[in-house]
């Protein structure tokens, strides 16, 4: 497959929003139908997860100067892919960023 390519934060944004209420209203067609008692607690996590995306989206696209930061971040994140890979690719441990018990590589 090939890597992701660009996209806008309108793009994300919808495409959040269609997928919660893609999960919302199969849940609700499938407890109105009797086909489950209750929706699966891990679908409605990701229910909540993708409206929480549009939700920050909102944030971000509210703030002039947080947009400028993300998007001179985000040009530089693409500046720096499009570099050749380095020789050692493992993450050294000055790398590593720990936040809320997950490790995320910059």
């Amino acid at each position: 497959m090939k890597p992701p390519g660009k996209t806008t934060l309108a793009r994300m944004q919808r495409t959040a929003m269609l997928e919660a209420e893609r999960i919302e209203i199969t849940r609700d067609y499938w407890v109105k139908d009797g086909r489950i008692s209750v929706p699966e607690p891990h679908l409605v996590e990701r229910r909540d997860d993708f409206a929480g995306m549009v939700r920050m989206i909102d944030a971000i696209n509210g703030d002039p100067d947080l947009l400028e930061r993300l998007k001179r971040r985000m040009a530089a994140h693409s500046a720096a892919a499009e570099l050749p890979p380095a020789a050692d690719t493992e993450a050294s441990e000055a790398d590593v960023i720990e936040t809320d018990g997950s490790e995320v590589s910059e």
